[in-house]
């Protein structure tokens, strides 16, 4: 329970249907850090007995020190699919089971389908708020013990009801994303962590254009910030992680017809024939792809080209409105260029 309207709401369902409920809130350790007082208050007027659970180790480990160091080599990491798959969800069912429970619910927006090949994730009724795309790093066997009893809900639905039942969460605003950061943001969080680094602005062929005060504030195909004036748009193109530099060139330049993919977690055994959607990128609507093995991970080939890839964020593949399994973008594959190799 962080608090939210949310995580309330899917409380009180659960309270409603019979269930006995405990609530459970993470203390990260970090930024803020407000989400386990808050939910202590949304347990308290459910009557709910709660508890909280210390998460600030495993969330220096597994979130906080991958993401640094990812932002300071030039990718753009995913902190939310971090912390759900890595900290979030498998300590609540730590604390969850030792306290005798039989599942774990969140006020995640996504659904749980079983199937004869087992438990799949699956995108919420409500497309807009739906959250099954950070949640695909989640292990296979904690689906199982999973429920999301605002899968089938709009957020509209959500708040009306909380208001009606006068959960004092009903009025709380949208929590934000990254809720562990400092006041002063991802400039102090890198700072704190020696994790700052200037570089240069430079063109595909590596002419200078300018310099930068950071590499952890680009992301492939970025257009505000650069603080370049080129006489028409230019975009990041790619970030160069060993030398801190951010190369920057025209809207053609961020085309790709792929990309690969490491670390590939899968909900059921694929075949390597058929199609998927894959959306690399959380706002990305998703396109028609093929999928191949490479290595140790995956090699996707797009039926439409692209635009910007960023190493460093999550492909996601989905057989309709079902995820399918995920792998984490090492590089995009761009078309053959006169003048590269």
């Amino acid at each position: 329970m962080s608090g939210g309207v949310d995580s309330s709401l899917a409380a009180l369902v659960l309270k409603q249907a019979g269930h006995q409920i405990v609530g459970l809130s993470l203390r990260l350790g970090a930024g803020p850090d407000q989400a386990w007082r808050a939910g202590a208050a949304a347990a308290g007027q459910l009557g709910l007995e709660h508890q909280v659970v210390e998460a600030a180790g495993p969330f220096e480990d597994r979130v906080l020190g991958p993401v640094a160091a990812a932002y300071a080599g030039g990718l753009t990491p995913n902190p939310c699919a971090l912390c759900n798959a890595g900290v979030k969800l498998p300590l609540l069912w730590e604390a969850a089971s030792e306290l005798g429970c039989e599942a774990l619910a969140t006020g995640h927006y996504a659904r749980l389908e079983q199937s004869s090949e087992g438990w799949g994730l699956a995108e919420a009724e409500d497309r807009s708020k739906s959250q099954a795309y950070f949640l695909a790093r989640v292990e296979p066997a904690l689906l199982a013990r999973l429920m999301f009893p605002l899968g089938e809900m709009e957020k509209g639905l959500v708040r009306r009801l909380a208001a009606q039942e006068g959960l004092v969460a009903a009025h709380r605003p949208e929590s934000q994303d990254c809720c562990f950061l400092p006041p002063g943001g991802w400039d102090e969080l890198m700072k704190q962590r020696g994790g700052i680094r200037p570089g240069v602005l430079e063109d595909a062929q590596g002419n200078q254009l300018g310099r930068h005060d950071g590499l952890h504030r680009f992301t492939v195909g970025q257009r505000r910030g650069l603080g370049l004036a080129m006489g028409q748009p230019v975009y990041v193109t790619g970030l160069d992680g060993t030398r801190a530099a951010v190369r920057v060139g025209t809207r053609p330049e961020l085309t790709t017809l792929g990309l690969e993919a490491v670390e590939p977690l899968w909900y059921r055994p694929p075949r390597y024939d058929e199609e998927f959607t894959v959306r690399f990128r959380y706002s990305h609507p998703g396109v028609k792809c093929r999928v191949e093995p490479k290595g140790q991970g995956l090699r996707v080939l797009f039926t439409q080209e692209q635009g910007a890839v960023a190493p460093g964020q999550l492909a996601v593949f989905y057989r309709a409105r079902k995820i399918v399994g995920s792998a984490w973008i090492n590089k995009s594959i761009q078309p053959l260029r006169i003048g590269t190799s």
